[in-house]
């Protein structure tokens, strides 16, 4: 592999990903910011199911209690996910 052509995986790994889960709260830490989902597969980011926490605004923190399902959208770089939108499912 060439260095520019590793270089380009280096910076296709470092960029944003926007994708959508279904899932369940499992935990809310207001201290930390974080909400704990165990979720479905997320074909965008090609994750199978898993629990994992997300980074969320305090607002979104107190939006959400544990056992709830929820749909949510969430920004992936690295190893850090954030939440842009979460809302209870109908």
């Amino acid at each position: 592999m060439s260095e520019a052509e590793h270089k380009q995986m280096a910076g296709d790994a470092q960029a944003a990903t926007m994708a959508m889960a279904t899932g369940t709260v499992e935990s809310v830490d207001a201290g930390t910011g974080k909400i704990t989902i165990a979720h479905g597969p997320v074909e965008a980011l090609k994750w199978p199911a898993m629990t994992m926490a997300f980074k969320a605004s305090p607002e979104q923190v107190a939006s959400v209690k544990p056992g709830q399902k929820v749909e949510f959208e969430f920004e992936s770089k690295g190893m850090d996910s954030t939440i842009t939108r979460i809302a209870p499912m109908k």
